[in-house]
């Protein structure tokens, strides 16, 4: 066949018919994404399992740990719980104890208060012969109110009875001025201006009194007067709760 110059030419090739091989290409190929599938898959699952069976064991000695500090801190706590109860007896026993010498201590000196006060009485000194005021206590109270308690003594000479008036005075300001109170202005237990007595060893003069608003006590004052043929005067004046 004639070639005309410049004109496209085509090339005919010609090849073996092989009808089986392009399914044999096919099967080799699905073959190798199986393997390589199959293989992959298998990695991840082994890999996925190591993971698993490690995390496990990670987990499960975590599990141990925890048990074993919550042990501890149970043993712990009991035993804190345990000093904590004996350091709450100690402190208690403490207290206790310093209460109990506190309150010795007060009987103590009181029962030498007594003791000082009766040896006064039945043996005094040259100079504290005849009718004394020997104590003159004040003591406030919760409600407000103040107890008084005014001991009056007669030394020595107490064969026979000893009468009189005691005049119980309260010194202080009222309105800036300077004023003097009688104990039934602030006592309502007492009507008359003085409070009678009469003993033989000793006598107490006691209850309570309300201050007035408008009044600042200063000082007590007491004054004794007794009657008969030994009459004695006493004054005594102490200052006010401070």
């Amino acid at each position: 066949m004639a070639v005309v110059k410049g004109s496209q030419q085509e090339h005919l090739v010609i090849t073996q018919y092989r009808p089986w091989q392009k399914a044999r290409r096919a099967l080799f190929v699905l073959l190798m994404l199986a393997l390589v599938g199959g293989g992959g898959y298998f990695v991840g699952w082994y890999d996925s399992w190591t993971s698993t069976s490690r995390l496990s064991a990670e987990r499960d000695q975590l599990l141990q740990e925890l048990h074993r500090a919550e042990r501890t801190i149970s043993t712990l706590t009991q035993r804190v719980g345990i000093l904590e109860k004996g350091g709450e007896v100690d402190r208690q026993a403490t207290e206790g104890i310093r209460q109990t010498v506190v309150e010795l201590k007060a009987q103590i000196s009181s029962l030498e208060e007594e003791v000082a006060f009766y040896k006064g009485i039945m043996a005094p000194s040259s100079s504290d012969m005849g009718l004394r005021v020997s104590k003159i206590d004040l003591t406030a109270q919760e409600s407000g109110a103040v107890r008084y308690s005014i001991m009056l003594t007669q030394v020595a000479d107490n064969s026979s009875f000893i009468a009189g008036l005691a005049a119980v005075n309260f010194v202080g300001m009222r309105n800036g001025e300077r004023v003097m109170l009688p104990l039934r202005d602030l006592d309502r237990g007492v009507d008359e201006l003085g409070v009678r007595f009469r003993f033989r060893y000793f006598q107490e003069i006691s209850g309570e009194l309300v201050v007035p608003e408008d009044f600042v006590p200063e000082q007590v004052q007491v004054v004794l007067q007794s009657t008969g043929s030994k009459a004695q005067r006493v004054e005594k004046s102490v200052e006010w709760l401070q």
